[in-house]
């Protein structure tokens, strides 16, 4: 799912610059005062070294004079609002960890730039160094700290498919922890961007985990294959999928409900710490089914060594939630069924609706909570996904008066950089309230190739998704 494999060959730490919004209260000054080292560098220093300092994704930043020398790069990728990497449109929501430079911050690079992009005069190391790393603007990821660390290939590798594009395979990781607790926070480390496209964890059930491991086994080398979700695709096929059903009956389906969507990771998405007194349930017992959405032939000979999946975890948490994964699984076959398809030169938009209300017995199963103590539900987070021919999106909720309110709008698609919008503010519905609350995803593709685009699995295939991060209140414990 998440990128296509022109992100890797064009990866925004090579191209990009990161200007955190933490919205950093710079004195004002005159038009004629705008200089690198006294007021840009300090604005660098305090927003961008997160992602721009020796250890992290962008180019290194630390160097002051060298970061001049890209001076005209920077103030048009701010200028344009192309960088910090912040898509969700303003106007509709307000955002946990907004990233986006305010008017003064831009105001401030535009003066400097007007005025022929003057140096000034560098002020000493001592007083430079006192201002980095601060970057409090994403408070999400900087305030994980994990204490769950698992290897997903431990000690070992995996060379992805060499004759095709791209390869999906999935991993089964115990889950370590002996007691019950929550999940409260997810970072995936893929060890080679190279080929890391996406990464989807699924929770397996205890029961159903030797299952999956025998499944695992099965296939030649680490993982099997697996398009479709944590289920392998061979029990699509039909004697494969007769053979495990004579073996257990009504198996297919129990491995289909003996999981679900557990947390996902995309480039430009970092550490990310769940809604205060949120989490996951997870068991003992249970285990991870990690899927690796990896490229193939584009990365010949490149392997995937060391991923890791982190979690902060919690035994006890106010509100369970689940994560939503909203879309049509009929749009993935869209060359074979006519579902998803976008002519040569054209646009096209598909929608997915929800109505709250039809999900309540399927969030109480997944949290544990039974149905009659569920009082309500909060909207958390939205995320938007869409492949290299996404244009715009919107998710959007419908109250039940038929009111509509923007969640998300993303006008300008960038699929280097995507993250769950995380809402200051949460969508609350008590039980009694739900009717007719519909949750809704719009994805607009322009196909400008020769060639039609269907939905599908592949990099150059288009998927439309909402991942949505939803916590339900209950009258009693669970």
């Amino acid at each position: 799912m998440f990128h296509t494999r022109r992100v890797l060959r064009f990866p925004g730490a090579a191209v990009a610059l990161t200007l955190s919004a933490a919205a950093v209260a710079l004195t004002p000054a005159t038009a004629a005062a705008q200089e690198y080292y006294a007021d840009i560098q300090p604005l660098i220093q305090r927003n961008c070294m997160g992602c721009h300092g020796a250890s992290g994704p962008g180019w290194n930043m630390e160097d002051a004079d060298a970061t001049y020398e890209r001076r005209q790069m920077i103030a048009g990728m701010t200028l344009q609002r192309l960088m910090p990497p912040w898509l969700a449109e303003p106007g509709h929501q307000e955002y946990v960890g907004d990233m986006s430079l305010d008017e003064q911050d831009l105001e401030t690079i535009r003066r400097w730039r007007d005025a022929g992009f003057p140096r000034g005069r560098r002020v000493s190391d001592v007083a430079a160094n006192d201002h980095r790393w601060a970057h409090p603007a994403d408070a999400h990821a900087h305030a994980f700290e994990p204490d769950v660390s698992l290897e997903v290939l431990p000690g070992g590798t995996y060379l992805p498919v060499q004759t095709r594009p791209d390869d999906y395979r999935c991993f089964v990781v115990d889950w370590t922890e002996e007691q019950p607790g929550y999940i409260t926070g997810f970072r995936a480390r893929p060890g080679n961007l190279q080929v890391a496209h996406h990464v989807v964890v699924h929770a397996v059930a205890p029961a159903l985990v030797e299952r999956f491991r025998e499944l695992d086994a099965a296939e030649d080398g680490p993982g099997y294959q697996c398009f479709g979700g944590a289920v392998p695709d061979r029990l699509g096929r039909r004697a494969e999928r007769d053979a495990y059903e004579a073996q257990h009956p009504g198996g297919i389906r129990e491995l289909s409900r003996g999981n679900f969507w557990l947390a996902h990771w995309a480039p430009g998405m970092d550490g990310h710490v769940f809604p205060e007194g949120t989490g996951i349930r997870m068991v003992p017992g249970s285990a991870l089914v990690v899927q690796m959405h990896y490229y193939g032939a584009a990365a010949p000979g490149q392997q995937d060594a060391g991923t890791r999946v982190e979690f902060m975890t919690q035994r006890t948490v106010e509100r369970p939630a689940i994560h939503l994964a909203q879309t049509r699984n009929e749009w993935l076959g869209g060359q074979q069924n006519g579902s998803m398809v976008v002519q040569p030169g054209a646009r096209a938009t598909y929608e997915v609706s929800d109505q709250l209300s039809e999900l309540v017995p399927w969030i109480a199963r997944l949290t544990n909570v039974p149905q009659d103590n569920i009082s309500g539900l909060e909207i958390h987070s939205v995320n938007l996904h869409m492949h290299a021919h996404g244009h715009s999106g919107i998710v959007s909720l419908t109250d039940g008066n038929g009111r509509k309110e923007t969640l998300l709008s993303i006008p300008r698609w960038d699929l280097r950089w995507q993250r769950d919008f995380t809402l200051a503010n949460p969508k609350t519905f008590s039980l009694g309230n739900l009717d007719g609350v519909t949750l809704t995803a719009e994805c607009t593709f322009h196909n400008r190739t020769a060639e039609i685009v269907y939905g599908g699995y592949g990099s150059f295939d288009e998927m439309c998704f909402n991942f949505a991060y939803i916590a339900v209140q209950r009258t009693g414990q669970d």
